[in-house]
């Protein structure tokens, strides 16, 4: 299949498009690299360096295209708070931007990534999809809206869709700047002997996912007829202490800690219910915390001269 990927230089689009390509699908990716990098973008795509707001370049994007991936997103939680509508503009009106590009050019298959966001504080552990949605940032509240349109665009035109529900995603890739996600900001900080920062005392309780088997979900529900979502998470938690103290076991070597109090946004339980995807999909987690860990700290490592240069924003503040 021909598959456009959205987002596709980013932490879960590059491993996304580069699995699609294992898989022998011809890749295209759309990303205007606010967050992306070009470097992780798979040689064996095309790649397309263009915003979902220019009705053009997506009309270019779409030759041609069988079905697409939407992984392009604002996806830092902190500046929802203050850049409320950014967020509703670049994560739902130019979703329906890519919609109504798709609707044109007839391609009638999306799989978009959605977020453990759209449940807020959840009332049952492990969430099921069917759990009330009642986000508590901007950031989940734009994810659901789009599932939303989804659904409208499937009665109304016929528009196949997949929502993936990650839960907290980690693995190489993570080159999100300003580092926020605790996995990289730990992984980072340790390999510069810096100390890291454990918010809410360690005490939230989480589901990490390795991007890999992220990326191997995407590929499994592609062409799925229909109006699906689907939670994507390990299905099992993990208090945030323990994290670090996985990390610590990986790397050899012991991690400063900082308190950093409490985080706006943060719900403190947030484990998936898997169980609908592995009966109707045959999907599940393979990767383990410690592996997983593991193959991320060498990516950090390699990727130094990423990492460690002067953020975007610094480089234009310079």
């Amino acid at each position: 299949m021909r598959i456009l990927v959205t987002g596709g230089a980013g932490f879960i689009g590059s491993n996304v498009a580069r699995l699609l390509c294992d898989s022998g699908h011809a890749v295209t990716v759309l990303d205007n690299l606010s967050f992306g990098h070009s470097e992780l973008v798979d040689p064996r795509c095309r790649f397309l360096s263009g915003d979902l707001g220019d009705e053009e370049q997506l009309r270019e994007a779409m030759e041609g295209v069988d079905a697409v991936m939407h992984l392009a997103a604002s996806s830092i939680i902190a500046p929802s708070f203050a850049d409320p509508l950014g967020y509703v503009q670049n994560n739902l009106l130019n979703g329906a931007r890519l919609l109504e590009a798709m609707r044109r050019a007839r391609v009638l298959h999306i799989v978009f990534s959605s977020s453990a966001s759209v449940y807020g504080e959840p009332q049952r552990i492990p969430v099921p999809e069917d759990d009330p949605k009642r986000p508590i940032h901007i950031y989940g509240a734009s994810k659901l809206a789009f599932e939303d349109l989804l659904q409208g665009y499937y009665h109304a035109f016929g528009i196949n869709s997949v929502s993936l529900r990650y839960f907290n995603a980690y693995g190489p890739g993570d080159l999100q700047e300003p580092v926020t996600r605790a996995v990289p900001r730990w992984i980072r900080a340790a390999l510069t002997d810096q100390p890291v920062v454990l918010y809410w005392q360690g005490q939230q309780y989480r589901d990490y996912v390795f991007v890999e088997d992220i990326a191997r979900a995407h590929v499994q529900v592609l062409g799925m007829e229909g109006l699906h979502v689907y939670n994507l998470g390990m299905g099992h938690g993990i208090l945030m202490r323990d994290v670090v103290s996985a990390l610590q076991e990986v790397m050899d070597k012991p991690l400063a800690i900082i308190d950093g109090g409490q985080r706006d946004g943060d719900p403190m339980r947030l484990v998936a219910d898997i169980s609908r995807i592995r009966r109707e999909v045959g999907w599940q987690p393979e990767t383990e915390l410690r592996e997983g860990l593991l193959r991320s700290v060498r990516f950090y490592d390699g990727y130094r001269h990423l990492w460690e240069r002067p953020s975007l924003s610094d480089r234009r503040a310079a």
